[in-house]
């Protein structure tokens, strides 16, 4: 069965970079410059953000809500897709028609 992650992690973890900013921005900014600094948050979450749409492109799956056709999305539709709480709204393959598809329970591509 794939569990659909809660809003609690990403949140936790937002504040805990949030803190962490506030308390070393000061340092940071001294030691590596504003510039470099910028540039540096955001390759890296250009990265996560990459690295999160290839892993959801190679384990999940959806479910169309109209026809039930299991099927699955390229890491580019992962990365460019509005994709809420494990939903993303996309055309199926097969019916075509355009609707939030569910994460599909059970389906995980290894």
């Amino acid at each position: 069965m794939t569990q659909i992650m809660s809003w609690r992690g990403p949140a936790l973890m937002l504040l805990l970079v949030a803190a962490l900013y506030v308390a070393a921005r000061p340092w940071l900014v001294d030691a590596v410059g504003g510039v470099k600094l910028a540039v540096g948050v955001v390759a890296a979450a250009a990265m996560v953000s990459l690295a999160v749409a290839w892993w959801q492109a190679r384990t999940r799956r959806y479910a169309c809500p109209t026809c039930a056709h299991v099927f699955g999305v390229s890491m580019a539709r992962n990365l460019t897709g509005q994709n809420w709480s494990g939903r993303l709204h996309t055309h199926c393959p097969s019916c075509g028609e355009r609707n939030w598809c569910d994460v599909a329970q059970g389906e995980r591509v290894d």
